[in-house]
């Protein structure tokens, strides 16, 4: 005997045949899971709501989709401009990926033409549609029987996934200036430095001090190639998470398969001026990492980067400490409730351009890290400035010979 054949479950749009099938799926899953959300006047309403007639008038104007298993519906979902409707699967199949295989579809319908992605939800798809990243817009009531009423929210998703391969515009226009510059980008990407340092200021002042590299690049800034590894570079990092996910896109269009950022960051209760912080990730009060499709609360950087970073600093005799830390927009704006929460949250640091780094290295595969050095603390009058003070050179000497592999 033959074995039988499992087709993937396919979204197909519906045909007037499946009238019945639609109907049968939708009833059978508000009647199975709707009374323990609703009063009876309620799944009465939703019942009738999604009557034979409205489900058919929907199919002859195009409307709806199905979920097709083996020629089975499963699922379904209708389409009505911008707006989601009558999203329904067979309670048997809930908790199996055709939830989001149908709002996938629809989603990436809607986009075509609409900017947002509306819909009301019911008290059972609230969280499904929470977690894809819709919002509450707003709240509104419709009148039951027996003088009760349907609250509802009106939900709303503008954010969706974002392909790299769309957004081709930083290697044209690399292209474009080393065309300038009488280079040819491919090759230019055989030999650009595959590891880069993006040190802020005094750090790179620092680096051109110990005279460490040569100026070869000029591409996402001035890029110097160390001279004891071509394979390495550094160049002056750009301030804040705009400017340096900018700089990150340039640089990896350029090459670069590697960005550790080495900055000065505030720090956090338990840390001191001079302190060495690696980051696991950073906790992002930045538009950036959200532009970048970051919907986490953190943005992490490369592990395995992080960790060999870590393995360089033992083999110096650096000490460090590892962990998470902030990155805002807002550097002087420090509210004392916001750094209550990031303390809360164990947070060792809080600096501005780490998250759209790591944020702009993800979108384009590209391995990341930073490592900070504490030069502040605290806010006001206890603010606590570590600049001048011997302890915090001591510290930028030691990373910077570190990276310059300086004995």
């Amino acid at each position: 005997m033959g074995q039988e054949q499992v087709y993937e479950p396919t979204v197909i749009q519906a045909d007037m045949d499946m009238v019945s099938d639609i109907y049968e799926l939708v009833h059978m899953t508000i009647n199975d899971i709707y009374p323990k959300y609703y009063s009876d006047e309620a799944v009465k309403f939703f019942l009738e709501l999604h009557s034979k007639e409205n489900i058919a008038n929907d199919i002859s104007a195009g409307k709806v989709f199905v979920v097709s298993l083996n020629q089975d519906v499963i699922g379904t979902g209708t389409l009505d401009g911008d707006h989601i409707k009558r999203v329904f699967i067979l309670p048997q199949f809930q908790g199996q990926g055709i939830g989001t295989l149908i709002m996938d579809f629809l989603e990436a319908e809607i986009i075509k033409s609409h900017g947002a992605a509306w819909l009301e939800a019911s008290l059972p798809a609230e969280k499904f549609y929470h977690d894809r990243g819709y919002i509450i817009n707003r709240y509104e009531e419709y009148p039951l029987d027996n003088d009760k009423a349907l609250a509802y929210g009106i939900m709303c998703r503008n954010h969706f996934p974002l392909n790299p391969d769309e957004y081709n515009a930083p290697s044209q226009l690399v292209r474009r200036e080393m065309e300038l510059q009488g280079i040819d980008l491919d090759e230019l990407r055989k030999v650009f430095p595959k590891r880069l340092y993006l040190l802020a200021d005094s750090l790179y002042d620092t680096m051109l001090a110990k005279n460490a590299g040569t100026l070869t690049y000029h591409v996402g800034g001035k890029v110097y190639v160390m001279d004891h590894d071509n394979s390495v570079g550094f160049a002056k990092g750009e301030m804040c998470s705009p400017g340096i996910a900018t700089q990150a896109e340039d640089l990896i269009a350029a090459g670069a398969k590697e960005l550790i950022h080495v900055g000065f960051a505030g720090g956090y209760p338990g840390t001191s001026i001079g302190d060495v912080v690696i980051t696991n990730g950073a906790f992002h009060d930045t538009a950036v990492a959200g532009l970048y499709g970051c919907k986490e609360e953190i943005v992490r950087t490369t592990k395995e980067l992080t960790d060999l970073l870590c393995k360089e600093m033992d083999a110096k005799g650096i000490t460090y400490r590892r962990g998470f830390h902030r990155t805002t927009d807002a550097g002087y704006v420090q509210p004392c409730w916001s750094a209550k929460y990031y303390e809360e949250k164990g947070v060792l640091c809080v600096e501005m351009e780490g998250a759209g780094l790591f944020a702009a290295a993800k979108f384009r595969s590209c391995r990341a890290t930073g490592i900070y050095i504490i030069s502040d603390s605290g806010s006001g009058d206890d603010w606590d400035l570590g600049w001048g003070e011997k302890v915090l050179e001591t510290s930028i000497n030691k990373v910077i010979d570190a990276i310059t592999n300086y004995e």
